[in-house]
């Protein structure tokens, strides 16, 4: 084969700095966002450690989860266990501009699964929807 039959793989556009079949780069992100939102629910991180990340409305649910936990912690004295395991992470990119992912978030006393949904915003990508059970 000659340096002429060599042809650069084809490749999706790339959007604000993020080829969006580059998989490892979203599960990076995924992973990164659902530990902090695990943490801010958990009130052991600020509440606006995500709000480069997540629209107003997902920081708005966070905040009223971190609320809740306080005002439990204030009950119950107890204190949360920093140890937290990602796991599972799955995405699927929808088209350019849209990636949908899961993963599940396991602690000493509990696991929880996360969905999410990222779309690429004015301001670069944002998480739009951000359920956690």
């Amino acid at each position: 084969m000659t340096t002429t039959d060599q042809r650069p793989a084809a490749r999706r556009p790339q959007a604000s700095g993020l080829l969006v079949h580059d998989a490892s780069t979203i599960e990076r992100m995924v992973e990164q966002v659902a530990r902090y939102a695990v943490e801010i629910v958990r009130d052991i991180r600020p509440e606006n450690a995500l709000s480069r990340l997540i629209t107003p409305e997902v920081e708005e649910v966070l905040s009223r989860r971190a609320a809740l936990t306080r005002r439990l912690r204030a009950t119950a004295g107890h204190r949360p266990n920093r140890r937290i395991l990602i796991t599972g992470v799955r995405t699927c990119v929808v088209n350019e501009k849209a990636i949908e992912a899961s993963c599940v978030v396991r602690e000493p006393d509990r696991a929880r699964f996360l969905a999410m949904r990222w779309e690429l915003r004015h301001s670069g990508w944002r998480v739009t929807v951000l359920e956690m059970g």
